[in-house]
């Protein structure tokens, strides 16, 4: 994904965090505790005090770190006689794992991972932002080796970036579609162009103007993102990480393999690398339901942000208690 599609999933999934406290719609909350609700709102209004570099730490796995061919994707084949079979469970309301379950063909069928870490990525980042808030506890103010709230922020940021990243299918999909020009650059610079035709940006400092909620300001906003916007308001949220998961690791090791059943799903084996865009809007299942499919990646990849932030918040705010 591109700078300000980073971005605005960022901060969607802020708005995801506050619509998990504050909610009345009780189907959205239907099984969520009363406590976590409350640390969903002590999240939701930290983040509101350190968001102006959201756009810096989103885009810096891309444009400081440069790790794009191992810790952003996790490649995956089918092969007959490959080394796994196995699926993790997902929560009930991740879309994408629970149509894949009813129509993907490579469902339960074997499999090989080819290359890549972001699971692993994921969890070590989200291991050092509670490393960092406990730093932050224990030093004295000043303390030359001690961190910040902006750069525990930012590291919030850089985390969205690869659980958005394992979200997009091929990021998870072996074949060759990654050609920055190509079918995958293509997608992406659509996803970003509705971004910057959606919200006002303020360009010169390199984020988004706010609106009186301090979100992106609207300005006619597509109807994809509308729709995006408004599941975000009206998905139940389930705060576990799916059945046999405990970490995010094991979390986003599901999601990849979701993504790559994913991508054969909206992209048969039979469509080429080679095949331009317009074949690509004919001849595939994604080309022919484009916004549909966009739809379900933004919003899993908004819920997964906001529950695994939410998952590293609590774990350091039951570490202050104890």
């Amino acid at each position: 994904m591109k700078k300000y599609s980073h971005a605005w999933l960022a901060f969607m999934a802020i708005k995801r965090l506050e619509v998990i406290a504050t909610t009345d719609n009780e189907l959205v909350v239907k099984g969520v505790t009363d406590e976590v609700r409350q640390h969903a709102k002590s999240l939701w209004k930290w983040f509101k005090n350190y968001r102006d570099f959201v756009i810096e730490g989103a885009w810096y796995p891309d444009d400081v770190f440069k790790d794009m061919s191992t810790s952003h994707i996790v490649k995956y084949e089918p092969a007959s006689d490959g080394h796994y079979s196995s699926f993790r469970s997902m929560p009930n309301t991740h879309a994408i794992s629970s149509l894949m379950k009813k129509k993907s063909p490579l469902f339960q069928k074997p499999y090989n991972i080819i290359k890549g870490n972001c699971a692993d990525r994921c969890e070590s980042i989200a291991h050092s932002i509670v490393d960092n808030f406990k730093m932050l506890q224990k030093e004295e103010r000043g303390c030359p080796i001690t961190t910040t709230n902006n750069h525990i922020a930012l590291r919030f940021f850089i985390l969205s970036h690869y659980v958005a990243d394992c979200h997009m299918p091929f990021h998870c999909d072996n074949r060759p579609f990654s050609d920055e020009k190509g079918l995958h650059g293509t997608i992406e610079k659509k996803w970003e162009d509705q971004i910057k035709k959606s919200y006002k940006i303020d360009t010169d400092n390199n984020r988004f103007y706010y609106d009186p909620e301090g979100y992106p300001l609207p300005l006619k906003v597509t109807q994809l993102l509308q729709d995006v916007e408004q599941e975000v308001q009206t998905r139940p949220y389930v705060h576990g990480w799916g059945s046999n998961n405990s970490s995010t690791w094991d979390y986003m090791s599901g999601v990849s393999q979701y993504s790559y059943l994913f991508s054969y799903f909206l992209v048969p084996e039979s469509f080429t690398p080679s095949q331009n865009y317009t074949e690509f809007t004919n001849l595939t299942e994604w080309g022919r339901n484009f916004d549909a499919y966009n739809r379900l990646i933004f919003v899993d990849a908004i819920d997964s942000i906001a529950r695994i932030w939410l998952h590293v918040w609590i774990k350091y705010r039951n570490w202050l208690k104890e």
